[in-house]
This record gives structure tokens, sequence and C-alpha cells, in this order.
């Protein structure tokens, strides 16, 4: 489960500037850095109250605007279908002749000698 930020702090190990100061799950404010990953706890209402007053509190927030209406799309009418149109006869080909092979001239000599 993600944690909310409430809040940004110079963190107390390596000094980064903004640190992120979230609740943990009894509401007490806690600090966690994502540059060195130091953790930095508040046990107690004394001290959860002195980390809320050093911090910088998280007063952005974020909203998604809605997306701009869609302007209605008019779909034309359909057109009238086109007449189909009479193609020319394709001339019928002619058969090719036959190729005679070496062997022809052979078996037309009969075997003669």
């Amino acid at each position: 489960m993600q944690k909310k930020i409430i809040g940004h702090i110079a963190c107390q190990v390596c000094g980064h500037a903004d640190a992120d100061v979230k609740e943990d799950k009894n509401g007490h404010a806690f600090v966690f850095c994502s540059d060195c990953a130091a953790q930095t706890f508040t046990r107690n209402d004394f001290r959860d109250r002195k980390l809320r007053g050093r911090m910088r509190p998280v007063t952005v927030t974020v909203t998604e605007q809605p997306a701009p209406a869609a302007a209605p799309v008019s779909v034309p009418k359909p057109a009238e279908p086109a007449k189909p149109v009479q193609a020319a006869p394709t001339p019928t080909p002619t058969p090719a002749q036959k190729k005679s092979s070496w062997l022809t001239p052979l078996l037309a000599a009969g075997g003669q000698q």
C-alpha cells in the first residue's frame, strides 16, 4: 500500500532537501529520504507535533481536467451503388503450337538407315 505524502523536510542523515514526510498506520508522521533511504519515526504525540511543525506541507493537489466533449460527428448517407460497367470481352488465346523436341526428326525418319 502506497503511503500518502503529507509534506517535505530536510533529511537529518544526508541533508537531502526534499525527504518525504508520510503517516504510519497509527497516524504519526515519519520521514523517509528517497536519497539515502533513511527512515525517522515519531513514536508519540509530542514528537509528531514537532515534526509536523517543521515540515513544509504539501498544498498542491493535482486533479485531472475532464477531457473536452467531442463534437457530434455527422455520418454521410451512403451513396447509391454504381451501375456495373460491362467490360470488353477478352480475346480467346490461340493455342500455342507444340515445340518439337530433338527426338522428333529421328522418329520421323522411322529409324531408317
